[in-house]
């Protein structure tokens, strides 16, 4: 990798080239495509400044940040060492591949989709298209059903798994668990069971296809839900300011006119699966958090909790089946 090579010979090797003259470049083997490799070589930095301004042009908020993540992608190494060798020279190759990302960017695609995966809980997920992104604030519902697991051989079920980001998070740090994955979407299972794979908990997580509680027959502990939230008309806003939910499934976002549509049914399907004492987390959008208490009070009784996420926002809700 020519990045890489001029990183390892230092300023010296540079000295000879610059006496050598310019290095001979070679012909294209035979039935090769050909490539535009006249435009001047730039540097890291002056790449990154480019991509930087490209993307706030287009208006994007995180312009330096997204501009320094994908330039790291393209290079394969760090954003540190962006920043350490700002001198360095970019291939042509590497400059195309650059630019190409950019022009999605710009046009608000997720820098998820484009680099192909998202962290989340401490793992790396593959992430495209047929999946909703991970979001951290997501992460305090795996705290709080890893707070109630405890280490216990409990059976946990996670309602519209996506990604799988939720219940792999759990198997990856609560093995005694034994985890259920549904979701209606036969790509975002697809999505999830490579997760599983990569990640090394393909055997002990059980992926159904099914709509919310549907695929479960047995009793279980716990039941974890992450499931779409937004109301229609806000869905449409943020779609047109080209935020990121333009381009995620829309199966996976969209909760009818209250935002309510889906946890309703799933509230309301709990007891049918629900072990005595067990326990039932949500996830919300902060308003409808209210709304989501008084749901699962009416299904499974007792007095639902609210859980903030790290910005201080009602983000869990929490209930325990009377009994």
């Amino acid at each position: 990798m020519r990045e890489a090579a001029s990183a390892r010979e230092g300023p010296a090797a540079d000295t000879d080239r610059r006496r050598a003259g310019p290095p001979r470049r070679r012909p294209p083997s035979a039935g090769a495509a050909p490539r535009d490799d006249t435009s001047p070589m730039r540097t890291w930095g002056e790449e990154r400044d480019a991509g930087t301004a490209a993307l706030r042009a287009a208006g994007i908020a995180t312009a330096v940040l997204d501009a320094d993540v994908l330039l790291a992608h393209v290079l394969g190494v760090a954003k540190e060492t962006l920043y350490a060798h700002p001198d360095m020279e970019l291939s042509h190759g590497a400059m195309r591949r650059y630019r190409e990302l950019v022009a999605r960017r710009a046009k608000g695609e997720p820098v998820a989709y484009l680099r192909g995966f998202k962290e989340f809980y401490g793992l790396r997920f593959l992430v495209d298209p047929r999946v909703l992104i991970p979001r951290p604030e997501t992460e305090t519902l795996v705290e709080a059903a890893r707070s109630a697991i405890a280490g216990r051989s409990l059976t946990v079920v996670d309602l519209g798994t996506g990604s799988g980001a939720v219940a792999i998070a759990i198997a990856a740090h609560e093995p005694a668990a034994r985890v259920i994955a549904s979701d209606l979407s036969a790509d975002a299972l697809a999505v999830a069971r490579a997760n599983a794979v990569e990640l090394g908990v393909a055997e002990r997580i059980e992926f159904r296809a099914g709509d919310l509680l549907g695929p479960i027959s047995e009793t279980v502990d716990m039941v974890v839900a992450n499931l779409p939230y937004l109301r229609d008309d806000a869905l449409d806003d943020l779609v047109g300011e080209r935020t990121s939910l333009a381009f995620e499934p829309r199966l996976a976002v969209a909760a009818g006119t209250d935002g309510l549509a889906l946890i309703c049914r799933a509230a309301n399907d709990l007891p049918r699966v629900l072990a005595a004492g067990g326990l039932a987390l949500f996830e919300v959008d902060p308003p409808i958090a209210d709304a989501v208490v008084d749901l699962l009070h009416r299904a499974l009784g007792g007095m639902p909790t609210v859980m903030s996420d790290l910005a201080g926002q009602a983000r869990v809700v929490k209930a325990a089946r009377a009994g």
